[in-house]
């Protein structure tokens, strides 16, 4: 069957920026900009936000601007008079060029003059640290001051530096006089110090740069002596074990401290930081952000007690020229070998001095491994590569070893990933020697398939990731000839994990050490011609590496097996559905390239996983099994392949599979709904391959597809019908048999006009459906009155907005499902017979035939006006959407002669209207069809103004968008200018301009109005058919209750005025007529209101105020609160418009609209309706009286009782 689905372009990269386009949009934007206090700011703002977050991957393309962006934005900053949302503002675009190109980037674009210094310490102080909306400011001061502290003077000197700075008195609080005189009275040494204190104890972003600038400052020569113990004490007292808030700004000042810092100067008070993190004991806690600056800190306090230095030790692989690994006959050098360089330091071990305190540091970072946070891991990770690089060889060797301990299966998850991390930083400075790969690889291989299930998730997808980095790591840090023993271990896996992981980002990870192993070392089998399949793009998508790249890299012989037995022995029994029936996928393709040792070797144990308890394994081993099985017996069939592959063993065993499933109950509960489907797509699989099967085989396998034909899965019962129909076309064509397919099928006939559920009736008609030619030859008759029956609504039902009341009373009403079921088994039906005329071939039945054929073309024109609702929605466009698809396929499949011209005007109508429609899906599917047909080569008869259409349609159908309104509904109403298709089309644009959902509104109405507009000699006829439909669907409320809401937006647009205001013109009557019979008695309270709009937009016709007037004046003294209120809201409205044709006087209409407004109409009738009355007088009408009429009070008891 023909599916109509829109299929999405490709995407290009985002990343694909030359240069920074926009620079004089920014410039111009930095030029006009505003103050905070402005109107427009925010707007402004946003845009300038906007076009340089495009350039978040590709900060560099900014930086020939930087320095005139910032020159610009810092002229307004310092600008003598300047107010202070000014330079508010201006920091916030300063903040947003420093998000894009790093603080670290912009801070050397900044100017760092002596003169500077003083203003942005001033304005630093007179700001305020708990003020939230103008942290900005802040921040880029902090920013700043961390490079104008770097000047090289002496900071005592600047107090007496007399400098001419801008005035930032505008900046200053009137109300705090003498704030700048009290900082003053301090040097300037002091002044920023506090301010480091101050903003690293904040809580917002600025004491992360704060901590910047203090790591800048407190390291100077001249403030080091002064304030860095000081700062060091004042943090330590802040951050006890005690403490409950601990402020993050001042762990990451020490962090940064210790890493800016001097060696020599920061060694004094390493035991005293290292005694403080052990007594504060951040590791304990559940708050990873502590853990991560205690990570930091203790790495750099290790890296304080031990000298810099490169270890004499590590491996140095040498060249790292790429010509010369992918040359083979190119030789190394004795100078390639050389493990010290002469710019290296030559330090001897025995000239290191490790102080024990280095032990505690070791062993704080080995247990940072096994932190549940990957930002602490990976912090850790990086410490123990650094602090390893200046150990002594023999304690390094302890630490790498203590790393490669955690790589056991005790250890957790996060063990094993942290271990990953860390091993690849040692690797990647040269500190894991060449004879630990022998012990390395074998964990490399187990982490690089780590998979745990944990409930119902797994853990692993971190630790293979990692394991990739290592295999990195390894092919960048080692010569070919050291990892010239694994490269088949390590070149399997990785494509392994390539082709067959579950997650993306493995899958590109794998693939990206894969070709820098490639291109490093050179040494891995058919690299090249593999790495141009597994490029990022490629193994992008999950289906395509399982069934695509995985046969290509199969094609070589040393991956082929390796992949095989990965599916086999990890995929094939994993814990994600998708995962195991893609396996079973890619073992059917990969068994064309090694099927001796498939059925030797694969098969085997395939059956004995299908005996396993775990249902995973049994899952996944029959769905391979099934498609195993077909390849070999293609195989085995095939001229080229002579040899039996599937021995009287394996036949004999496949034979007996469900049979022990049945035997054992294998199919009730849970598990047993997974067995389903993989044993109906077993049984699928087996019958394609023509397996030679017994007697008892064959009764199993009908039990089993009958009892999957039944379930209320629509998977599992999709998965039965298509068993079903390889069943039946290859085990029910002996003659034997024939008694055997005329019962099943009036059983399933029988079983199928049940009304006990749908799920079973659908199982029934949709095998029916699939039934081979040779079964259903004598019975087409009974099948198709059959499918016809079920594909209709049940006699009696009345298609309405709302049939749940039916469905009590007729219980197959609602049974949507189960009619477009029967609608694709009807036209399976009529593709399996054909057309043969029956006269030809001894009177076999087809569809050749007129009868039968019209009986098909009448069931699907009837499907095609089903619009059953339930709490799904509108669940008849299933029904409509197939037999829209079933039609397309009878009218072009068929021949010629047997179409007749009311069906094919039928079908072009019923079409367009769908089109038109508020589902999308159904529009689009409807469109497409509309315009295929009319396409359609050669020309299908009777298709009214054929010539007319195809010229009204774009020229290129290929570029249509189908399942966007603004590009479908153009094109349709494009058609309401020939008036074969003009009724139809208003029906459906009705149901949409009438709808709630905004867009869908909006892009109908204006197509429509548009028409209207520049149409105006179709006006009258359209509004005309607008009436008709009215009429022929009064008190049809599927229709109905838009066509109200469309009549209110239709008269109000003023796109009809012609008509609708026209004395002689009989159409604003019609609608008034229909409207009070429509909502006359009605319960339903919007389809009431929607009357009331319509009532208010009628007061425009002059020649029917009064008559109007008098309605709504009954309506405002009804029972119900919430219509009172809404018709006074509206009659408001449509008076202050068009109170001039009510012939009153300005001043009753005052009055009347003082009164409509000011009155509260949810106060009681008693005194409500006296108000009413005096409306009444005042409009010169006459005041309704009261009496017991029997429609206003059923509407307001109804109404009551749904409020």
């Amino acid at each position: 069957m023909m599916m109509y689905e829109d299929s999405g372009e490709d995407v290009a990269p985002a990343n694909t920026l030359e240069h920074f386009t926009e620079v004089d949009q920014v410039l111009e934007m930095i030029n006009t900009m505003k103050s905070t206090v402005e109107v427009g700011f925010e707007k402004e703002f946003e845009k300038f936000n906007n076009v340089l977050s495009r350039y978040q991957e590709q900060p560099h393309l900014i930086d020939p601007h930087l320095e005139e962006m910032l020159k610009l934005l810092l002229g307004k900053i310092q600008c003598s008079g300047a107010s202070t949302p000014v330079i508010n503002a201006a920091f916030k675009y300063m903040y947003i060029i420093c998000k894009v190109r790093t603080y670290k980037v912009l801070v050397k674009f900044l100017p760092h003059e002596l003169s500077d210094l003083e203003f942005a310490l001033n304005l630093l102080e007179q700001q305020d640290p708990t003020e939230f909306e103008n942290w900005e400011t802040r921040y880029m001061l902090l920013l700043w001051m961390s490079i104008l502290v770097l000047n090289p003077f002496h900071m005592s000197r600047l107090d007496d530096f007399d400098t001419n700075v801008p005035s930032v008195n505008a900046a200053i609080n009137p109300a705090e006089p003498n704030l700048l005189n009290s900082v003053q009275q301090k040097s300037k040494m002091e002044r920023i110090y506090d301010l480091c204190k101050l903003y690293s104890a904040s809580h917002d972003t600025c004491s992360s740069v704060c901590a910047y600038l203090a790591a800048k400052f407190l390291v100077r020569a001249d403030i080091k002596e002064l304030y860095l113990e000081s700062f060091l004490d004042w943090v330590i007292s802040e951050n006890k074990t005690e403490t409950v808030e601990v402020k993050y700004g001042q762990l990451s000042a020490v962090a940064a401290i210790l890493k800016h810092g001097k060696r020599e100067d920061l060694l004094p008070y390493a035991d005293k930081l290292l005694h403080w993190l052990i007594l504060c004991d951040y590791k304990s806690s559940s708050n990873f952000l502590k853990y991560k600056n205690y990570m930091k800190i203790m790495q750099r306090i290790g890296l304080v007690y031990l000298k810099p230095r490169v270890a004499s030790w590590r491996y140095n692989r040498g060249t790292r020229l790429l010509v010369s690994n992918l040359n083979s006959s190119s030789k190394t050098t004795d100078e390639d070998h050389e493990h010290v360089s002469q710019n290296q330091c030559l330090d001897m071990d025995d000239d290191v001095y490790v102080p024990e305190s280095v032990e505690e540091v070791i062993e704080e970072l080995l247990q940072g491994l096994r932190s549940s946070s990957s930002a602490v891991r990976w912090n850790a990770a990086k410490g123990i590569g650094r602090v390893t690089n200046r150990l002594t060889k023999g304690m390094a060797d302890e630490v790498i070893g203590s790393v490669i301990d955690i790589l056991n299966p005790l250890e957790p998850h996060e063990a094993w990933h942290g271990a990953c991390l860390a091993l690849a930083e040692l690797a990647k400075r040269g500190l894991l020697l060449p004879y630990r790969l022998t012990e390395l690889v074998p964990l490399l291989m187990q982490a690089l398939f780590y998979d745990e299930v944990k409930g119902y998730m797994s853990m692993g997808q971190h630790i293979r990731d990692s394991a990739c980095y290592m295999c990195w790591a390894f092919a960048r840090a080692y010569n070919p000839e050291d990892l010239a023993p694994f490269v088949q271990q390590i070149s399997s896996g990785l494509l392994t994990v390539a082709a067959f992981d579950r997650e993306v980002n493995c899958r590109r990870a794998a693939s990206a050490a894969f070709q820098e192993s490639v291109g490093r070392l050179g040494n891995f089998p058919h690299g090249i011609e593999i790495s141009t399949c597994t490029d990022f793009f490629s193994v992008g998508l999950r289906h395509n590496t399982y069934l695509s790249v995985s046969f290509l890299i199969a094609k070589y012989e040393e991956y082929r097996k390796p992949l095989i037995d990965h599916l086999v022995e990890r995929k094939v029994n994993h814990w994600d559905t998708a995962i195991r029936e893609l396996t079973a996928e890619a073992l059917h393709s990969l068994t064309f390239l090694a099927p001796e040792y498939v059925a030797a070797e694969i098969l085997p144990k395939l059956f004995k996983l299908a005996d396993s308890t775990d249902i995973n394994a049994r899952h996944g081993s029959i769905l391979a099994i099934g498609e195993v099985t077909t390849t070999l017996r293609e195989l085995e069939k095939s001229k080229n392949n002579p040899k039996t592959l599937i021995t009287d063993e394996t036949r004999i065993y496949l034979n007996q599979l469900l049979e022990k499933f049945l035997l054992r109950d294998s199919f009730r509960g849970m598990s047993g709904e997974i067995m389903k489907q993989c044993c109906t797509d077993f049984i699928r699989n087996c019958s394609a391959a023509n397996l030679t099967i017994t007697k008892t085989c064959l009764v199993s396998w009908q039990t089993v597809i009958d009892m999957c034909l039944i379930n209320k899965s629509a998977t599992i019962r999709d998965s039965a019908k298509r068993a079903f129909a390889k069943f039946t076309l290859a085990y029910y064509t002996l003659k034997e048999y024939e008694k055997i397919n005329t019962d099943t099928i009036h059983a399933y006939i029988d079983l199928a006009n049940e009304q006990v559920e749908e799920s079973r009736r659908m199982g029934y008609l949709g095998a029916l459906g699939v039934l081979p030619a040779y079964m259903v030859f004598n019975e087409v008759d009974l099948l198709l009155d059959c499918l016809i029956k079920n594909a209709l609504p049940p006699p009696g039902v009345i298609p309405s907005w709302d049939i749940t009341a039916q469905a009590c009373t007729i219980p197959t009403a609602m049974w949507s499902e189960a009619r477009r079921e029967s609608i694709k088994a009807l036209s399976n039906l009529v593709k399996t017979i054909g057309f043969v005329d029956d006269m030809k071939k001894c009177m076999i039945p087809s569809f050749g035939h007129q009868d039968r054929f019209d009986k098909v073309m009448d069931c699907f024109l009837k499907a095609m006006n089903e619009y059953t609702l339930d709490n799904r929605g509108d669940i008849g466009a299933w029904v409509r959407e197939s037999a829209m698809t079933a039609m397309y396929e009878l009218i072009t499949s068929c021949p010629r002669h047997l179409l007749q011209a009311k069906h094919m005007h039928e079908i072009m109508v019923s079409l367009a209207q769908q089109a038109v429609e508020k589902i999308d899906r159904t529009r689009g599917i409807a469109g497409r069809i509309f315009c295929d047909i009319i396409t359609t080569k050669p020309e299908l008869p009777y298709i009214l103004n054929h010539q007319r259409i195809k010229e009204l349609l774009p020229e290129d159908l290929s570029k249509v968008l189908w399942l966007f309104a603004d590009q479908t509904f153009p094109i349709f109403c494009s058609f309401l200018e020939l008036p074969s298709y003009s009724k139809r089309i208003l029906l459906g644009v009705c149901a949409s301009i009438g709808q709630l959902t905004e867009s869908l509104i909006k892009y109908s109405s204006n197509a429509l109005f548009q028409y209207l507009r520049s149409h105006p000699e179709d006006v009258t006829r359209l509004c005309k058919e607008i009436v008709e439909n009215f009429e022929e669907n009064l008190l049809n409320e599927r229709v109905t209750y838009p066509l109200l809401s469309f009549l209110d937006i239709l008269i109000r647009s003023g796109t009809i005025n012609s008509v609708f205001l026209d004395e002689t013109s009989t159409f604003a009557e019609d609608i008034y007529r229909l409207v009070s019979v429509e909502i006359k008695g009605h319960k339903k309270l919007y389809k009431f209101i929607a009357g009331v709009c319509v009532y208010c937009q009628l007061l425009q016709v002059r020649s029917m105020t009064k008559k109007i007037l008098s309605k709504l004046s009954l309506i405002l003294g009804l029972t119900h609160v919430h219509i009172r209120k809404t018709t006074a809201t509206k009659l408001y409205e449509a008076l202050a418009l068009y109170g001039e044709n009510c012939e009153i006087s300005e001043e009753s209409l005052d009055e009347v609209l003082t009164l409509l407004s000011e009155t509260d109409w949810g106060l009681p009738l008693v005194e409500v309706r006296p108000i009413r009355n005096e409306i009444c007088v005042l409009l010169n009408i006459k005041p309704p009286t009261p009496g017991p009429t029997k429609p206003v009070a059923s509407i307001n008891h109804q109404a009551n009782q749904a409020n």
